[in-house]
């Protein structure tokens, strides 16, 4: 039934989607990340980043630039037509060189790449130097038949300095312990546990079809019956036609081996069914009865879940471990676009807001944080960032223009009110006058 594929999806779709919200210091900063995340489609990057990496147990994503030319003074680059790249890269072509039970602070990335028909494997090796900054080594090497020999690159730069201690790389993997292989820098897949659970969901769903295969009508007939007929030289029965069969020579129906009934008991199967899955929906993260097959459709829940949920739990538990993970990937492709690049964005008090939509109704959040600013319980920068995701100093910046704008109305009402008095005093002598 694919539930490994099936798992690795959900959870990429809990995770992230278009409501999720990547925001910046100051709105020009905003500005131009959005302009950077429509170029680089950088939610569909991320997206398929958590769903590879729960799936696999790991990936990376790498940043890099192309299209800078070096000027003739060999000391100045020209970055004016630079862009900047994201690729994700499989567990098995990461090769971490340096790591802690925190982080990975070095590593080297492999790739395979095809030009005019001739294969080449692409070797990319991110170190620190002694001024801390991370230097990037590419090599080009040809397979031929599996043996590889490094060639020269004509437009890669083989040595390239980042000029900061700025990862230009960053690792996906579910915040999960991995029991399998310790002291391994690489986290396991969502379903690492759960093998036999999925063997067993298989086993029901292929009991279903074999029972179907089993219970269909069968037409027994006798032996002379599938000779040529003399007439039209032809067989009377198509011998493809797997619903009729031959008896031995001399025997009758009566002699065949009888089943108990010819009922389908699909209905008894796909109740199995549906306990696999409601058990490898638990292992997994999902909870009780995330999954359901109804004899035709594989269906998933999608009311709103409570905040006691062991979906609620897992989901804010992998959010810790992938908010770093997004965070070191667009803070790179920002430093990338910004330094080499035509792109001003300033990461600083950068906020990534996942998405609780599929937890909590919103209207209600925004409801009973309203009552909580009303109470005095919280700030309305504090509401401002709960509700829209904003940063602290971008929420104080919007209630300033909005208080100022107040007051300006204020102002206007004001004035004409005190208007509006002057002449109605002037008009009130006036009259008073002709008395």
């Amino acid at each position: 039934m694919n539930m490994a594929k099936q798992i690795s999806e959900d959870w990429s779709d809990i995770l992230w989607s278009e409501k999720c919200k990547i925001s910046m210091t100051n709105d020009n900063s905003q500005d131009q990340f959005d302009d950077l995340t429509n170029k680089l489609d950088l939610y569909t990057v991320i997206n398929q980043a958590l769903e590879k990496s729960g799936a696999l147990g790991t990936v990376a994503t790498v940043t890099s630039v192309y299209d800078i030319i070096q000027n003739e003074d060999a000391m100045t680059l020209d970055v004016s037509e630079a862009k900047t790249r994201v690729d994700i890269v499989d567990f098995d072509w990461i090769f971490p060189l340096t790591w802690n039970n925190k982080e990975v602070t070095e590593c080297a990335f492999g790739s395979v790449e095809y030009i005019k028909g001739q294969k080449y494997v692409v070797l990319s090796v991110h170190k620190l130097n002694d001024q801390g900054n991370y230097v990037i080594y590419n090599h080009l090497f040809r397979d031929n038949n599996q043996t590889l020999t490094e060639v020269e690159m004509d437009d890669t730069a083989k040595e390239f300095d980042t000029m900061s201690n700025v990862k230009w790389f960053s690792i996906f993997k579910p915040l999960l312990t991995n029991n399998l292989f310790s002291n391994s820098p690489f986290g396991i897949p969502h379903f690492a546990n759960a093998i036999d659970n999925l063997k067993a969901v298989d086993l029901c769903f292929d009991a279903i079809k074999n029972e179907i295969n089993d219970g269909r009508k069968r037409i027994f007939a006798r032996a002379d019956m599938f000779n040529y007929d003399d007439g039209k030289q032809k067989l009377v029965f198509d011998p493809n036609d797997t619903s009729i069969y031959q008896l031995p020579n001399g025997a009758s129906k009566d002699d065949l081996i009888q089943s108990d009934s010819d009922t389908l008991r699909t209905d008894s199967q796909i109740g199995a069914l549906n306990t696999e899955l409601n058990l490898l929906g638990n292992q997994v993260g999902f909870g009780e009865n995330h999954y359901h097959f109804d004899g035709t459709n594989l269906s998933t829940a999608t009311a709103v879940i409570s905040s006691n949920s062991k979906l609620f739990r897992r989901k804010k538990k992998l959010e810790i471990g992938y908010e770093s993970s997004i965070y070191d990937l667009v803070n790179a492709i920002c430093y990338a676009s910004s330094k080499f690049g035509q792109y001003n964005i300033d990461t600083a008090d950068m906020v990534i807001q996942f998405d609780d939509s599929i937890i909590e109704d919103k209207e209600a959040e925004s409801a009973r944080a309203k009552g909580e600013v009303t109470l005095g319980l919280i700030s309305k920068v504090e509401y401002r960032m709960r509700i829209f995701g904003e940063t602290e100093e971008i929420a104080k910046q919007k209630i300033a223009d909005i208080q100022e704008e107040t007051l300006d109305i204020q102002d206007m009402l004001g004035l004409n009110e005190e208007e509006e008095n002057q002449d109605n005093q002037q008009n009130d002598n006036k009259n008073g006058g002709e008395q």
